[in-house]
């Protein structure tokens, strides 16, 4: 039988043993459990800080699309409490749009699979953004998954730089090909122009041997009129490939485009013209006869997108383009003019709109329009330092603004045009290197009663000027020559004499040359095709000139 005193004691010395042993294990090991316990919560915190503080929206999404933890830059970017994001779903943090643009990346994050990739984000009263979302899973030693780690960086600034890159690049392949096309119809017009030439020349010289009673006359005057229109085309091509302004004077605009406005629908009497011009003269240094051809463009297509009538919006201001805006525009700051053309017609798509100033594009049938028109009209404002734009909607008509530099010049009254013929009979030196402008300049020279010298090149030109000196009165200078063009001849001619009367002539101008020699003292110039009556004003007016 158990001693119930030494049970007692037995009991009493194993609870001494045991309280003995609970408090040396407290007293040993409590401290380093508190050491590694706050070391935890420290790296804790040192962690939590840390992705606070990277620049992108780091969080935890368990097994049920719950946030479990998240950074400060999923505050900044919904716009409320770190603690009130934690523990909601993802679909209800982010939006049904957004959750359907990734809800399938998660479902693979979720099965296991690591998952990269590029996203629309859109948060209601924003802008939308893009983001590269990269979701890495946690998987338990069984296999299961756990939740997944997100990591989201916003791309936007990087797209847009992207974008903005893509545009230059599309800008300056658009801005090569229409260098290349704008040379070879440069080049074409010129050639073009010479044939003319020598077809105006001698039906000129036809004609003034004709009474109008002639039966060849009827015909005579069918082919000077096939010449206008042949003329108009090389026009267009010219304007496409800025060849150049011939004749930049002070224009007042507002009367310009009253002008012709009403030439243009003298005969479209289904047209219905609205004007609202400035009470005051807008003045532009343009080529008046290369503005009235973009003016006639705008109205030919203002009127083929009205086949059954309608109304045309014509109206004319000024505009301060300062740096905040002429990126838009592509000009340079300062103050324009500004005319707007609006019609009622069918519009255009978006497509089309984006495509009006190709060269060769068109709508119309091939019998209706050659695609020209506008690439022409586009060419012509950029050689004027001005922009034409254009805004349409299918079934609500179009309107196009163009945009000119203004001028602090005052307008001048222009000479009335005399048509007959003026002659003389001084020495002039003719410098072409196309044998059919020599011959037929030569010939409508001396039907003016002038003594010719001709020259078929710059060099020979200067070698004729130097050996015959004073005994020339007046050069009609060719501009596009080989070797030797017609600014360097005339720079070397005004060497040898430099108050030797030149005249040039061209079909053709690259990069505004010809303006740079009339800038340099040249007394006129002659666009090819001319006729008689127009080489007999030019040259008379010029040797007239030098005689005052």
């Amino acid at each position: 039988m158990a001693d119930p005193k030494k049970d007692g004691q037995y009991i009493s010395a194993r609870e001494k043993f045991l309280g003995f042993s609970l408090e040396s294990t407290r007293k040993s090991y409590y401290p380093q459990l508190q050491q590694q316990l706050e070391a935890a919560k420290e790296n804790e915190r040192r962690l939590q800080l840390l992705i606070d503080n990277l620049p992108a929206q780091i969080s935890y999404v368990d097994s049920d699309e719950r946030y479990v933890t998240v950074n400060l830059e999923y505050e900044t970017l919904f716009q409320i409490p770190c603690s009130q994001i934690i523990g909601q779903k993802v679909a209800d943090l982010i939006g049904e749009e957004n959750y359907c643009r990734m809800k399938d990346y998660i479902q693979k994050a979720l099965s296991g699979a690591r998952v990269q990739f590029e996203c629309e984000f859109t948060i209601t009263g924003r802008e939308s953004q893009w983001h590269e979302f990269s979701f890495v899973p946690v998987i338990r030693s069984a296999g299961e998954v756990d939740g997944f780690y997100v990591l989201v960086r916003d791309l936007t600034e990087k797209k847009r730089a992207e974008e903005e890159r893509l545009k230059l690049e599309e800008k300056l392949r658009v801005a090569q090909r229409l260098n290349a096309l704008g040379t070879l119809a440069g080049g074409i017009a010129h050639d073009f122009n010479n044939l003319l030439m020598g077809i105006q020349g001698r039906t000129s010289m036809m004609s003034i041997n004709l009474v109008d009673s002639h039966p060849l006359m009827e015909h005579v005057l069918a082919i000077e009129e096939h010449i206008r229109s042949a003329t108009n085309l090389t026009k267009q091509l010219l304007g496409f490939a800025r060849g150049g302004k011939y004749e930049v004077k002070p224009t007042d605009l507002n009367a310009l485009l009253l002008d012709s406005a009403e030439m243009f629908i003298r005969t479209k009497k289904e047209l219905r013209v609205h004007k609202k011009l400035a009470d005051f003269p807008i003045v532009a240094d343009v080529d008046r006869m290369q503005i009235d051809q973009v003016l006639l463009n705008i109205f030919v297509n203002a009127w083929q997108a009205m086949p059954e009538g309608g109304d045309l919006y014509l109206e004319t201001n000024t505009i301060v383009i300062d740096d905040g805006r002429h990126n838009f525009y592509e000009i340079s700051p300062g103050r324009y003019a500004r005319l707007s053309i609006t019609d009622t017609g069918v519009g255009m798509t978006e497509d089309i709109r984006q495509r009006v100033f190709d060269p060769f594009f068109t709508t119309k049938e091939k019998q209706r329009g050659t695609g020209l028109g506008l690439a022409s009209a586009h060419g012509i404002i950029k050689n004027h330092n001005g922009v034409i734009t254009v805004y349409s909607e299918l079934g609500k008509g179009t309107t196009f603004n163009i945009y000119l530099p203004l001028s602090e010049k005052e307008v001048r009254q222009e000479d009335s045009v005399i048509q007959k013929l003026l002659k003389g009979s001084e020495t002039i030196l003719l410098v072409d290197d196309e044998e059919i402008i020599r011959a037929v300049g030569k010939a409508m020279l001396e039907t003016l009663g002038y003594r010719v010298v001709v020259s078929a090149s710059g060099q020979e030109a200067v070698a004729t000027v130097e050996a015959m000196g004073e005994a020339i009165d007046l050069v009609l200078l060719d501009l596009i020559m080989p070797e030797m063009d017609g600014g360097k001849a005339f720079d070397c001619i005004r060497e040898l004499r430099p108050e030797l009367s030149v005249i040039l002539s061209s079909g053709y101008s690259i990069n505004g040359q010809a303006d740079n020699i009339m800038k340099r003292g040249c007394n006129g110039f002659l666009q090819k095709p001319f006729n008689l009556s127009e080489l007999s004003t030019q040259v008379r007016k010029v040797l007239d000139q030098k005689g005052r």
